[in-house]
């Protein structure tokens, strides 16, 4: 499951590596980006109104497509915004995948405080004037120019993207709304409750970017100490986009992939058989 403002065509090379590992492999595009219905007019946009609306649409793929067409044990990888609604879902006590691997996963934004309390505040006073489905002014697109983008190092990999976006506009959305903001931000919020993971069944694998600089990394340690089932690795040199960085870099992601998935795929094979 991809992050915000990614379609499935930006990861035909993971799903190249999946099946290489003999992976079945089932994506969406989310609701309101890529191919999906959109939800205003101005397809560019970036809007949702709660995050409760990408569980629901994440429940309901895994029950009408994933189980129907592909055989159990089921792992669930997501990255960055992706990784919110999945462990939400994985808070509540779903236990549909045997493992779930969070590449970057957005549980906070920013390791700022200030700039996390000035964009808490905009959103908040923004919505509450009814400009919920405005776009946000100013934010920069690292996805067009890779001179001083925060997202990858490697040229050619954010070049492709790029291509993708030229190739299918109408598959990309740009500026988040100020109501996206706000249901990411009451989403977050919610993952720090007192007790959120009291109901986790499924071992989590939380992959952490050692330069990231748009989800705060320290706080993917803090979520791992809520749960004796939530592991936590740093993947060194690498930014925000740890599937689209040099070969290096996703060589470590997948070397953790790999030690992390491989146990827990023997271990329900095995409860299978038995």
């Amino acid at each position: 499951m991809g992050g915000r403002s990614e379609f499935i065509e930006k990861y035909f090379e993971t799903i190249s590596d999946l099946k290489t590992r003999r992976f079945g492999v089932a994506t969406m595009d989310w609701r309101g980006q890529g191919l999906s219905e959109r939800l205003l007019p101005v397809r560019e946009k970036g809007h949702i109104q709660d995050f409760g609306v990408f569980r629901s649409d994440l429940r309901l793929f895994v029950t009408a497509v994933v189980r129907k067409r592909l055989p159990p044990p089921y792992i669930l990888l997501t990255h960055s915004m992706g990784g919110a609604p999945a462990l939400q879902m994985l808070a509540d006590g779903d236990d549909s995948f045997c493992a779930a691997v969070l590449c970057a996963p957005m549980t906070r934004l920013f390791d700022g405080l200030m700039r996390r309390i000035a964009i808490r505040l905009l959103a908040a006073g923004a919505t509450r004037v009814g400009l919920s489905r405005h776009a946000i002014a100013g934010v920069k697109e690292h996805s067009m120019a890779f001179e001083g983008n925060n997202l990858t190092s490697d040229r050619a990999r954010h070049s492709r993207f790029r291509d993708l976006q030229s190739a299918a506009p109408n598959a990309t959305i740009r500026e988040p709304t100020y109501g996206w903001v706000r249901a990411a931000i009451e989403a977050m919020d919610d993952l720090h409750r007192p007790g959120r993971f009291s109901k986790l069944k499924t071992p989590v694998l939380i992959v952490s970017a050692e330069h990231d600089r748009l989800v705060r990394t320290s706080d993917h340690r803090w979520i791992a100490a809520q749960s004796p089932l939530i592991d936590c690795v740093t993947i060194k040199d690498a930014l925000h986009e740890i599937l689209m960085e040099r070969d290096e870099i996703r060589a470590r992601f997948w070397t953790a992939f790999d030690a992390f998935v491989e146990p827990k795929i023997a271990t329900a094979a095995e409860m299978t058989q038995a």
